[in-house]
């Protein structure tokens, strides 16, 4: 079975606003439902952490990036921002607890900037749910 492969690249603000727009952006594209509350959560969460935690220029931009088929989906969130060690943040927020717990893999690259990725797979029966 071959599945439909779509990508999506955005530049977007340092604005509160984008993490809305990054959400309606992957809603647009298609997203399998077993899927889209995981997948859009944790990128509305990296993309409000690179806005309050970048320190950004109101003339840089964070770059979003998807990469979404039925059963898997790949986000990052890239800014120019000097990066963080996920072994070392004291957070108050639920952000990195949640990328933590609901995604079947996420990271960080600190070598240019920040790039925090993440990735979904249905596949892997690792799909965030919240049960109550």
């Amino acid at each position: 079975m071959v599945t439909d492969t779509r990508e999506m690249l955005l530049a977007l603000e340092p604005r509160p606003e984008s993490a809305r727009l990054a959400r309606r952006a992957l809603h647009a594209h298609g997203l399998n439902e077993d899927i889209e509350h995981t997948v859009t959560l944790l990128a509305t969460e990296i993309v409000s952490n690179a806005v309050r935690h970048a320190g950004l220029r109101t003339d840089q931009r964070i770059v979003f990036f998807a990469r979404l088929n039925d059963d898997f989906a790949r986000v990052e969130v890239a800014d120019p921002g000097i990066g963080f060690d996920p072994d070392h943040v004291q957070s108050d927020g639920y952000g990195l607890k949640l990328l933590a717990k609901l995604a079947g893999r996420w990271g960080v690259d600190s070598t240019k900037g920040c790039r925090v990725w993440f990735e979904v797979d249905r596949r892997s029966r690792r799909i965030g749910r919240f049960d109550r």
